[in-house]
């Protein structure tokens, strides 16, 4: 036998001390479903995973158990219909597209969009016209789609059928749905919003809500992209809630949407043996956040407003909030309610940099990993730390500990150069998406169009896109990435690329 198992890992992996700030969002904890009263989806995790036998009912068509819990969330995050997803919202996504948009036809979308949607567009035969996302200057973080944009991409292309924006970003930047929506919508288009690592936003919505309704002043707008005019919005449920890994919502929306067609596509592209473990952990999932929302949204927009005040007390520290970046001594008494648009990330998406005291992002995660925190990605001089609501006070107090004692081993050190997140702004002309390919080295592609898109892990975010242009500017980009080292999908191992053929 070969090498260390999979099983092997998770073995040793579950003996370690370690404080879990990625995703799933339940962070581990076990105990969250026994307080529920669900503890059998843990400890009997084999006895629950069963196939379609009677009364289990059938994803594919729906009528008892498992349409109950797609009509419960639906009520609940005020929607016409969902879908659960067991292939990821990678299913969702795919699904939407292909059923809003017609073959040959035209998308609109961010060239931050998941490695899903661009497998869409090839299986659809769907033609791209890609948004840049903002950058904020600042902070050298991938900022929201700006309206103007997309305003002008939907003149320049009025034939183009939907609009697909990523809301919040790899970063937790947010972009104004409402906006959009309003202007995909003039121009009779519909508005698919990838929020799948904004699952929570609606609860947090929920609980603003209720402080305004007690009379307390929260100058929070709403967030959740099924309350803003979006028209079909897919949630991976497990990235911040509760739900296992691989578990989703699909929620439609908007009159415009074809319900049956959506339901279609998904049937053609989610497995035929849908896993219940992953359907019960919606369920419960779904049971938790309606019973304990208030609850749990309280105690995790507490524990993140503590930590925020903190941190802004670390030497040599940058934390990125909703009123911009706080270093050494900066304090901010209300981070939570400063939270809006435009003005920066998700605040449940935690950013930090050291890079006044000369770390690296890179060195930083090393450092945090060595004190037993776990982040969710390295992205430029920068290291996001994605919260949940499994996280305990306990989790925010070891981290806080965590970078005081980074700090004091640092002390005042050399800063380090700044380094761009991503090549999201770059601008590349492009074509249409070639039908047909071959492999070409990397350094040859200059003027070639690209057939497969090109992206780096972390955090996931494409290079270049199926369709656009090669220059050399990107060509040396990319031969930086490679480099150093970095994870990258789109190039083979001999530094070859798919381009069009005929280009």
């Amino acid at each position: 036998m070969k090498g260390r198992t999979i099983a092997e890992f998770l073995k040793e992996y579950e003996g370690k001390d370690t404080v879990s700030f990625h995703m799933p969002g339940h962070k581990g904890r076990s105990e969250l479903f026994a307080a529920a009263g669900y503890d059998g989806l843990v400890r009997n995790a084999a006895a629950w995973d069963i196939t379609e036998v009677p009364g289990a009912d059938s994803l594919f068509c729906p009528r008892s158990v498992l349409r109950n819990v797609m009509d419960n969330y639906a009520e609940l995050y005020g929607a016409r219909h969902t879908e659960l997803l067991v292939n990821g919202s990678s299913a969702g996504l795919i699904a939407a597209i292909i059923s809003c948009v017609p073959v040959g036809g035209r998308l609109i979308l961010g060239r931050n969009s998941h490695h899903s949607v661009f497998s869409a567009l090839r299986m659809g035969g769907i033609n791209p016209v890609y948004l840049r996302p903002e950058t904020d200057p600042q902070f050298n973080l991938a900022a929201e789609i700006s309206p103007y944009e997309l305003e002008a991409a939907c003149d320049a292309h009025p034939d183009a059928s939907a609009v697909l924006i990523t809301s919040p970003n790899y970063c937790g930047v947010m972009s104004d749905i409402s906006v959009l929506a309003d202007i995909a919508h003039e121009h009779g288009m519909l508005l698919i919003v990838d929020q799948a690592h904004g699952a929570h936003l609606r609860y947090f919505d929920l609980y603003a809500g209720r402080a305004r309704e007690e009379g307390a002043y929260v100058p929070h707008p709403r967030h959740a992209a099924e309350t803003l005019g979006a028209d079909i919005v897919v949630n991976s449920t497990h990235k911040t809630l509760l739900s296992f890994t691989g578990s989703g919502i699909l929620n439609i929306c908007g009159d415009g949407v074809d319900i049956d067609a959506v339901s279609e596509t998904l049937r053609m592209i989610q497995t035929t043996s849908p896993s219940y473990l992953l359907m019960a952990s919606l369920d419960i999932n779904e049971k938790i956040m309606r019973a304990g929302w208030p609850e749990i949204m309280g105690a995790w927009k507490e524990d993140l407003a503590g930590f925020y005040r903190a941190a802004s007390r670390i030497n040599g520290l940058t934390v990125v909030t909703g009123g911009g970046a706080r270093g050494s001594g900066s304090a901010d008494e209300e981070v939570f309610a400063l939270w809006r648009y435009r003005e920066g990330p998700d605040p449940t998406k935690i950013n930090i940099s050291m890079s006044a005291l000369g770390l690296s992002g890179e060195r930083l995660d090393k450092e945090l990993r060595y004190r037993g925190i776990i982040s969710e990605m390295v992205h430029g001089e920068y290291v996001l730390l994605m919260t949940g609501a499994g996280n305990r006070r306990s989790d925010y107090e070891k981290l806080l500990a965590a970078l005081r004692d980074i700090a004091d081993s640092y002390g005042i050190g050399t800063p380090v150069e700044r380094v761009p997140h991503s090549f999201e702004d770059m601008f590349l002309e492009t074509a249409d998406i070639p039908m047909e390919s071959e492999l070409v080295p990397l350094y040859e592609a200059d003027g070639r169009v690209l057939y497969d898109p090109i992206i780096t892990y972390p955090p996931g975010s494409p290079v270049a896109c199926p369709g656009e242009i090669m220059n050399m500017d990107v060509i040396s980009h990319i031969s930086g990435i490679l480099s150093a080292g970095d994870a990258i999908t789109g190039v083979d191992d001999e530094g070859r690329i798919k381009v069009g053929t005929g280009y």
